[in-house]
């Protein structure tokens, strides 16, 4: 019996540990406004931190303090491809598709690309 137990605890010990599966990355921005008259602005920065936990991400971008999309779903683009969106109770609209990160509502918004995973 108790050798029995000791095997229980020893394949317990050797399970691997459930981690989390959030992944912290360092991105280059795009944040883009349009102004009354249809007028587009946009400046760019790099070393922007985003953590990614699958189907949520979340960004900090400059001013608005921490901001974390809802569950994002999949959905099926016309080419075949695919693309997690949602639309967030702050009236912004989340997507993650191919390594880009995107929050945006009609005259704002922050397109996240070019990251590359960090410690």
């Amino acid at each position: 019996m108790l050798k029995k137990s000791l095997i229980s605890i020893i394949i317990l010990l050797s399970l691997p540990m459930a981690a989390s599966a959030a992944q912290k990355f360092v991105c280059n921005v795009t944040h883009s406004t349009e102004n009354e008259s249809g007028v587009v602005q946009s400046e760019q920065s790099a070393d922007s931190v985003l953590v990614d936990d699958g189907n949520i991400f979340t960004i900090t971008p400059e001013g608005m303090g921490e901001k974390t999309s809802p569950a994002l779903k999949t959905v099926k683009t016309p080419d075949g491809g695919q693309i997690m969106t949602a639309k967030g109770l702050d009236g912004m609209m989340y997507a993650k598709f191919s390594d880009s990160y995107v929050m945006r509502n009609s005259k704002e918004g922050y397109i996240y690309t070019n990251c590359k995973a960090s410690q």
